[in-house]
């Protein structure tokens, strides 16, 4: 293998045993096994246990929230283009997105904290865009709105490939329903002074 496919091997495998075990309960050891290396290659490329986590939680956040670019952002078939899009990278590694969503990271690590906190950021941006609220997206009450549904995206998600309480199907037709409601319906009052 080449130096970047055996890094992804590496990532692939970690992202697996994280999503499978308590970070306490996964070592180098398991990793290396499983992955068919020698320990010492797996320090090679990613230093420590802890690097090789924050790196597959990285990389669970990289997933995008994507739209085709034939439709124009803002509208319906846009969101429902992304939301598809967001479901199928769920699917395709639903063990990274469970690490991603926090399942299983080490309790009072700021660093992971950090990383998530990042990954909300760039999903609650790709969010404004798709569904054209990106003229929006410095105002703190816009950001706070798409944040907090974020969060319940990211549990209906939980549900779904963690706890298999709910199928895909509801998964996505709530996200597709929930978002324009509380947009068209939630956020204009959210713009009204208060007090």
């Amino acid at each position: 293998m080449d130096p970047d496919e055996r890094r992804d091997q590496i990532l692939l495998v970690a992202a697996r045993l994280f999503g499978d075990r308590p970070y306490s309960e996964v070592s180098v050891s398991d990793i290396a096994g499983e992955a068919g290396i020698a320990r010492g290659l797996l320090h090679h490329y990613f230093g420590s246990k802890r690097e090789l986590y924050l790196e597959v939680v990285r990389a669970s956040a990289r997933e995008p929230l994507g739209a085709d670019p034939a439709t124009v952002l803002g509208t319906e078939r846009a969101w429902a283009t992304a939301v598809d899009s967001f479901l199928a990278a769920i699917e395709r590694n639903p063990t990274r997105w469970l690490t991603a969503a926090n399942a299983g990271a080490p309790e009072s690590d700021d660093e992971v904290a950090a990383i998530l906190d990042e990954t909300r950021e760039i999903l609650a941006d790709q969010t404004l865009v798709v569904i054209g609220l990106d003229a929006r997206a410095d105002d703190p009450v816009v950001r706070a709105f798409i944040r907090a549904w974020g969060g319940f995206v990211q549990e209906l998600t939980v549900e779904w490939v963690g706890r298999q309480r709910i199928d895909r199907d509801r998964v996505r037709r709530t996200m597709l329903a929930t978002l324009p409601l509380l947009v068209d319906n939630v956020l204009p009052l959210l713009d009204e002074p208060t007090g």
